[in-house]
């Protein structure tokens, strides 16, 4: 096993991405013992590191929440891919989910957001997100209360979910699809989620292109990313665009900007 870095700063084990276990799992089904330590902390220290002091202006999170309450609808059931530990955060611009799946391939950042989701600790850039989007504390404690599913499977490849036949409602990918490797890997990840949307059902995505700092600091070039890209998945699956906005990243050394998008399926 690789070294994991102490600095968690894409919160992806890139490294480590060939050796995961990508059979489709239920957390709960997963021994606590049995999870990897040194990944916990990893995915703990992201945690901290990036989502627990106040929010930031310029980093485009406002543009992400307000995607998320324009073009999600209110959701019966909603799946979050490739949550990592952010699932919590990004349910303050989801409106009244009546069911809340988060998955990802890593188990122990499923255990890390699902513990903090058990908890009652709620950080500053949350209340910042709260106030942004004018949500109540009720309003986000109805969600953290409700019970969740959370499903370990690989999000870049066609996946189904065994709990549910008929599709969902909202489907977003926060940084998940601007892991793939290219282009070609990127439309797969995106076809194999638009065939998941229920009739009227919303896919909203987020892809953060790289700096070339960090291109050669983890050796990911997601340079291919593009508005254009995102378009093209979409017309292939049939589906309607809603909003397609590139935001420019201020003072981050990792990442130069963002494509906030969001696309529907007719009823």
């Amino acid at each position: 096993m690789s070294e994991i870095p102490l600095e968690a700063i894409g919160g992806w084990l890139k490294d480590e991405d060939s050796r995961l276990d990508r059979t489709f799992r239920r957390l709960g089904d997963i021994p606590t013992d049995t999870l990897n330590r040194e990944y916990i902390a990893y995915f703990e220290d992201y945690r901290h590191r990036y989502f627990n002091d106040r929010l930031l202006p310029g980093q485009g999170v406002e543009e992400i929440l307000q995607a998320l309450r324009q073009h999600g609808g209110t959701p019966r059931r909603w799946i979050d891919l490739s949550a990592g530990v952010t699932t919590l955060f990004w349910s303050i611009g989801v409106n009244r989910p009546d069911a809340v799946c988060a998955c990802d391939l890593v188990p122990e950042a499923l255990h890390v957001l699902a513990a903090f989701k058990a908890g009652s600790e709620l950080p500053q850039c949350y209340r910042d997100a709260l106030a942004i989007t004018g949500k109540s504390e009720s309003e986000f404690n109805r969600t953290r209360s409700m019970h969740w599913d959370f499903h370990v499977m690989d999000c870049l490849k066609p996946w189904t979910s065994p709990t549910e036949r008929s599709g969902y409602d909202l489907i977003t990918a926060i940084g998940c699809f601007g892991l793939a490797r290219g282009p070609k890997d990127y439309e797969e990840a995106f076809a194999a989620a638009a065939k998941q949307l229920a009739p009227g059902g919303r896919l909203i995505g987020v892809d953060w292109i790289r700096s070339q700092t960090f291109i050669e600091k983890e050796g990911h070039d997601n340079s291919y990313l593009s508005s254009a890209l995102t378009a093209r998945c979409a017309w292939r699956a049939a589906l309607t665009l809603l909003e397609a906005s590139p935001v420019a990243i201020a003072d981050d050394p990792y990442y130069d900007s963002l494509i906030v998008w969001a696309y529907g399926r007719g009823e």
